[in-house]
């Protein structure tokens, strides 16, 4: 699976099918997760640092991931980016993309319900329980237990420092060691140095993506 689809999996609470990632945080945290995979598949790159950094394709090919390349032709003629640019236009629409492309691989079940009783919702029971078990286990082993981590659980844990989200897979008492941790752990050796500059500028840019967001959000209903 894409890092996108395996964080959406993780990030859906598997009795109530509810998304654990809230709205203001979705499509800059997707749009993170597909950048990772399309610099680590050489479609993009990461030129520059800090806020000189500038998100530039580096092959114009066809991503066979359709989940990925339906992200990547949005970005894929529109020449340098910001990396804050580069990942809005990726995740637009990502959680229910994302969400569309689970349920396609049987990894959830879209179920009809409703807020209130009134308004109607979609959940996502979760199918594939076992490859989200592994992969919370794998990661709070790796946050917790010095378990290294790899090219599946380094994004993830990237994802997951970036939205704040360390604090919803450990208990309380943890949670400070495990978000240490976690900062260090997405820009560890498991990575290349390329991968490496694509997290740096991934994070800043969900980061500022999810403040955005929120600002606007509560503009909107102030």
């Amino acid at each position: 699976m894409s890092t996108a689809e395996d964080f959406l999996l993780i990030a859906t609470e598997p009795v109530s099918g509810k998304p654990l990632i809230a709205s203001p945080q979705a499509d800059p945290v997707f749009g993170g997760a597909f950048m990772l995979d399309l610099v680590t598949a050489g479609r993009l790159t990461v030129e520059g640092e800090g806020r000189k950094a500038r998100v530039v394709v580096a092959e114009h090919a066809p991503v066979g991931d359709e989940l990925t390349e339906q992200a990547f032709a949005r970005i894929r003629n529109k020449g340098r980016q910001k990396p804050q640019t580069a990942v809005t236009r990726l995740g637009k629409n990502g959680r229910k993309l994302v969400y569309e492309s689970l349920a396609d691989k049987g990894a959830v079940r879209p179920r009809p319900t409703k807020a209130l009783g009134i308004f109607p919702l979609t959940r996502h029971d979760v199918i594939d329980t076992a490859r989200r078990n592994d992969l919370l286990t794998r990661i709070r082993s790796s946050l917790l237990h010095d378990l290294p981590v790899d090219a599946e659980t380094g994004p993830l844990i990237g994802l997951l420092a970036a939205s704040d989200m360390v604090k919803v897979f450990v208990d309380k008492p943890d949670r400070k060691v495990a978000k240490a941790r976690a900062k260090v752990l997405a820009e560890g050796d498991w990575t290349t140095e390329g991968v490496r500059k694509a997290i740096q500028a991934a994070q800043a840019a969900i980061t500022a993506g999810i403040v955005a967001a929120t600002s606007a959000a509560a503009s909107g209903s102030s």
